[in-house]
C-alpha cells in the first residue's frame, strides 16, 4: 500500500480489510491495520475513516439495513441530527447510499459522521468518516478522495 494517492499501488500490493481493497491513502493520513486510516492535527481530535463489513440477513435491499442503523443511532445518541440516506455510486456495488450523523459526546464537542453504505450481493461495506464539526471542511475532501481509491474485492 502506498502512503499517498499519487503513488497508488496495484491490487496485489494493496492493504485489505475483509473485502475492502485499499491501494493508497491520502497524504497526511496514517494506516491503522484492521481499522482504516487516521489524520492527526495539532490541537484537535484526530479524524478517522473506519472500514467495516456486515451482511444482509434478510432480503436484498440496502435501505432496510440503513433504516435499522438509523434506529440504533437514535437509541445511542442524545438528539442526533441525521441526514439521508442519499444515493451514491461505487464501482462493483449493487447499491450505495450516504448518511450523515451529527451528535455531541460528553465533552460537548460536536461530532460529524459521514457514512457510505455499499451493498454487493449480501455483503455490506461501511466506510465512516468521524471528525469534529470544526474539522469537517478540512478532511471531507480527503474522505472523498479515499473513497475514489477504495475497491471491493469480488466475492469468491
Amino acid at each position: 500500500m502506498s502512503p499517498n494517492a499519487e503513488q497508488a499501488g496495484n491490487h496485489s500490493s494493496a492493504a485489505r480489510i475483509g473485502r475492502w481493497v485499499i491501494p493508497a491513502i491520502p497524504f497526511g493520513w496514517t494506516w491503522i491495520p484492521d481499522f482504516g486510516i487516521q489524520r492527526r492535527a495539532e490541537n484537535t481530535v484526530p479524524s478517522n475513516i473506519y472500514l467495516k463489513e456486515d451482511e444482509l440477513l434478510v432480503g436484498d435491499q440496502l435501505i432496510l439495513y440503513i433504516q435499522t442503523q438509523v434506529t440504533l443511532m437514535k437509541r445511542t445518541f442524545l438528539d442526533p441530527a441525521i441526514a439521508g440516506p442519499a444515493p451514491l455510486t461505487f464501482p462493483g456495488a449493487d447499491e450505495c447510499s450516504m448518511l450523515m450523523l451529527k451528535h455531541q459526546p460528553l465533552n460537548q464537542v460536536t461530532v460529524i459522521q459521514v457514512q457510505h453504505y455499499l451493498r454487493a450481493g449480501k455483503w455490506i461495506g461501511i466506510a465512516t468518516l468521524t471528525t469534529t464539526e470544526v474539522e469537517l471542511l478540512k478532511v471531507r475532501p480527503d474522505f472523498e478522495q479515499f473513497m475514489k481509491l477504495l475497491r471491493i474485492q469480488p466475492a469468491t
